[in-house]
């Protein structure tokens, strides 16, 4: 598979999240601290404003000296620089704060209240020139209050706040990117050993693998070595299974084939001069190649069977089974006992089930004496349905029961030899019943012989 350079790496995506993560936690902490702060010293301004109005309207201002004497001693509150018009029937009085400064003007200099004011929202008011105010204004009587408090001081400290803010998200961003750096580093180690392992496996698909050491965490990271392991110790097994099958395979299929040449090789040599030997030759010939036909026919079943997906069906195995014994009686010498339970019905392939219980057949076929009978039965309980064929044969050694539905195992190879097979029947049967959702399991049968019984559990 060619390398995508453009994939980002397990680094650069924790990286990406960890950025965008601390960008959004820094913007969100800035943005709720600019509204606090700047909703707090509105408030606090327009109290101060308030505060100052109310001085005005108590002070009972009627001309100048009045003014003047209200402007020396009244306390301001207000900390933002303030413009302040009283309107009397005698005259129009100003006067501008700036901390504690105090500037008594004429109507003449007045250059704030001579610039154009822009109304926006509420008391907010633009005055060109000299920026931002607050606006109120009341009237007493006679007297017009006019107050502007100017919010300079509050937009330099939002801005100073803003700058601050962006240096701390600066900072954040540095210090995330540094920290998921050596996060990833820390994280994606164990993951490139597996990768690394993972290539190993794939340019050496024939060998055996080793088992990865596991880190103790993070735990995911050890879940997916252990998973790992598992399709290491899997493989392995599969491996050594398929080079069994191959070398046992090729014994199998050596055997006739060397007797096959031998023949040709006696015919060649002898036909001419001894006839006579001929027609035995061929006879052999014709023997040890139909065992091989059976071999290979047999190993293409077990290949469709390891590949087979199928969609199972309800069948009556009851006809089934009777069906097949029928058909079965007439090749065999054997009598055919029956004991089968009518109108029992399974999940299953039609056509595999009749090679499993031909299959079984078979195999006590082969190993029961011919004037001992062979029973097929099929019965239901409260738990499974259970078809059976037991054998009056020699039976199967209890450590060898498992062992038999491996490929090309034979319990007694010396005896086998008289015997016609290849070793695959049951290995066969064993798959098939597997696909068909049952399972297989040998018992003794008394006084001899060997009992097979097919399982098939009844879902409560």
């Amino acid at each position: 598979m060619p390398k995508n350079n453009t994939t980002p790496t397990y680094e650069q995506l924790i990286d990406k999240a960890i950025r965008r993560l601390m960008l959004t936690i820094t913007l969100l902490v800035s943005l709720i601290t600019l509204l606090m702060v700047g909703t707090q010293q509105t408030i606090n301004t327009t109290r101060e404003a308030r505060d100052l109005m109310s001085s005005l309207n108590q002070a009972n201002i009627k001309d100048v000296p009045s003014f003047i004497q209200w402007n020396n001693t009244t306390t301001r509150n207000t900390k933002q620089p303030a413009f302040i018009r009283v309107t009397t029937k005698k005259a129009t009085l100003t006067t501008a704060t700036k901390t504690k400064q105090t500037i008594i003007t004429t109507p003449s200099s007045k250059s704030f209240f001579t610039k154009q004011q822009t109304k926006l929202v509420g008391p907010l008011v633009y005055v060109r020139g000299f920026g931002f105010f607050l606006s109120y204004s009341e009237k007493d009587g006679h007297n017009t209050y006019q107050l502007w408090v100017s919010l300079r001081r509050l937009f330099n400290s939002l801005i100073i706040l803003i700058l601050l803010m962006l240096a701390v998200t600066c900072a954040a961003l540095a210090l995330g990117t540094w920290w998921a750096h050596r996060l990833a580093l820390r994280l994606s180690d164990p993951t490139i050993k597996l990768l690394h392992a993972t290539k190993y496996t794939s340019n050496n698909p024939d060998s055996d693998q080793p088992t990865l050491d596991v880190p103790a965490s993070p735990r995911e990271i050890n879940d997916l070595g252990r998973a790992f392991n598992e399709l290491l110790v899997t493989q392995n097994q599969r491996l050594q299974h398929e080079r069994q099958f191959i070398s046992d395979a090729s014994h199998e299929l050596r055997t006739p084939i060397a007797a096959i040449r031998g023949n040709l090789s006696l015919i060649k040599r002898r036909g001419d001069a001894h006839p006579e030997v001929i027609p035995e030759s061929l006879q052999f010939i014709d023997e040890e190649s139909l065992r091989m036909q059976h071999l290979i026919e047999n190993l293409l079943h077990l290949s469709r069977a390891d590949r087979a997906k199928l969609v199972l069906a309800d069948q009556d195995l009851s006809l089934l089974m009777l069906s097949l014994a029928e058909h079965y009686q007439p090749s065999i010498d054997q009598p055919l006992t029956l004991a089968i339970d009518p109108n029992i019905h399974v999940q299953g392939n039609a056509e595999m089930l009749q090679q499993i219980v031909v299959g079984l057949l078979d195999n006590a076929h082969k190993y029961s004496p011919h004037d001992q009978p062979i029973t097929l039965s099929l019965h239901q309980t409260a738990q499974a349905v259970e078809l059976a064929v037991a054998d009056h044969g020699e039976g199967i050694p209890d450590d060898q029961k498992q062992a038999v539905f491996q490929r090309f195992y034979r319990v007694d190879q010396s005896r086998s030899q008289a015997i016609e097979g290849s070793g695959l029947g049951l290995a066969i049967v064993q798959q098939l019943v597997t696909l068909n959702q049952a399972t297989i399991k040998i018992t003794d049968n008394q006084p001899s012989g060997s009992v097979f019984t097919v399982s098939w559990p009844i879902s409560k």
